[in-house]
């Protein structure tokens, strides 16, 4: 397991950095970056095929 550790306030408390540290499963980069964090490329992703040719939906069962 790798944990992203991007130094925002609410990841940073000790009791998460002592275990992350004990467990060797750090890896820093600077707070909002988002171009280095891989997930913000899949939400673009994601949101462009869920709304394709326009789609809206009213609740969240007619996406799924």
């Amino acid at each position: 397991m790798v944990f992203q550790q991007d130094n925002a306030a609410v990841h940073n408390s000790r009791l998460t950095k002592d275990f992350f540290q004990e467990n060797n499963a750090l890896l820093d980069h600077l707070a909002c970056s988002p171009d280095l964090n891989r997930i913000e490329n899949i939400w673009g992703w994601l949101a462009r095929d869920v709304y394709k040719n326009g789609r809206q939906f009213q609740i969240m069962d007619e996406i799924l």
